[in-house]
């Protein structure tokens, strides 16, 4: 009788105990898809409020998606390349944002829209990790400049990531006072952006020697190579061309980055533009800054998007339509007409 009542209790406590995990995963995935879903996320102040603007887009809409960190939304302005080239675009990034997070938001991504291109900016390559020259020339010596063995295909960056993509509470749920203080203007407003962030301030800046040639390597951490296997990988099984920009930064990129990605982006036949190396760019260190030399402004972004658009047309000729004819993106105009009012730009 009492083997039986125990055996009662341990099947009632474990119903218990499931029925209180389900209800805890569904009132996490009530306030992800509704209070903090990523669509919100883009209407008020958070570090993701650029990245998540590619959940506004029309679906099957965007020819070119560009992912990084905070280089990367500094640099490429959509409704520019759009109004060059008539090329429909969108940026995928957040400070600090490594090549895992990446990897998820791109997948995410995928599920609505059809790119023809995905550009990776390669700062994020080496997120977190303290630049410091000296140091990568005693790693050469030491190491012979070869590469250490891969990480195991599964990480706990990755479950990371893609419990805080799919459960966006965790990512957000610091931000529930801009929430609140914004909560009478909820809306879009700045979905003309498409990710892209605005700054015209300037910074005068000078040239230092991190450029200077060395045929010295400073690989890539592990777990960036992994994932960026990965993005290869889901890029080649959705025909998407790959490639690789690195915006003119003063302060973490150096000569010794430059060769570990450039190696990687010829071995796997990735189309690689380093603005920090480029013969045929010219950086202007007294206007194309908004800080001490690691981000780009609006007349910096401009020089570049301009640049890339004029990459994709001269390389991928037949690969994506100017659709400026296009009715169906004639909202792209509208955004446009928007970004210059907004912004008060006098020159576009």
């Amino acid at each position: 009788m009492n083997e039986k009542k125990n055996r009662n209790n341990k099947i009632i406590n474990s119903i218990k105990v499931i029925s209180f995990i389900l209800v805890f995963v569904a009132v996490l995935e009530i306030f992800s898809m509704t209070v903090f879903s990523k669509s919100n996320a883009t209407t008020y102040k958070n570090k993701f409020k650029n990245a998540y603007n590619y959940v506004n887009e029309v679906e099957n809409s965007i020819d070119i998606i560009a992912l990084g960190n905070s280089n990367m939304y500094s640099a490429i302005c959509p409704v520019k390349l759009w109004d060059k080239k008539g090329y429909t675009s969108t940026v995928i990034a957040s400070p600090r944002q490594s090549v895992a997070m990446t990897y998820t938001m791109l997948y995410d991504a995928l599920e609505k829209q059809s790119p023809k291109i995905v550009i990776l900016e390669q700062d994020m390559f080496y997120e977190g990790v303290e630049f410091d020259p000296e140091a990568v020339e005693e790693q050469a010596k030491s190491q012979n400049n070869k590469r250490l063995p891969t990480v195991p295909y599964i990480t706990d960056d990755q479950l990371t990531t893609d419990i805080q993509n799919h459960f966006t509470i965790f990512l957000l749920h610091d931000s529930w006072k801009q929430m609140i203080k914004n909560a009478k203007n909820i809306g879009n407003d700045a979905t003309f952006n498409h990710g892209y962030y605005f700054n015209k301030a300037v910074k005068k800046n000078a040239p230092n020697s991190n450029m200077d040639y060395t045929d010295t390597v400073e690989a890539m951490p592990e777990d960036a190579e992994l994932y960026l296997n990965k993005i290869l990988d889901l890029c080649r099984e959705n025909n998407i061309e790959l490639m690789f920009i690195g915006t003119p930064s003063l302060t973490n990129w150096s000569y010794a980055r430059h060769n570990a990605v450039e190696a990687f982006a010829e071995e796997n036949n990735i189309s690689y533009l380093d603005f920090n190396t480029l013969e045929d760019y010219e950086i202007n260190y007294k206007k194309d800054y908004r800080d001490k030399g690691n981000h780009m402004n609006y007349y910096g972004a401009k020089k570049i998007t301009n640049y890339i658009g004029n990459f994709i047309k001269n390389n991928y000729p037949d690969l994506i339509e100017d659709k400026r004819k296009n009715d169906d993106f004639a909202y792209w105009y509208d955004d446009k007409a928007r970004f210059i009012e907004y912004h008060k730009i006098k020159k576009f």
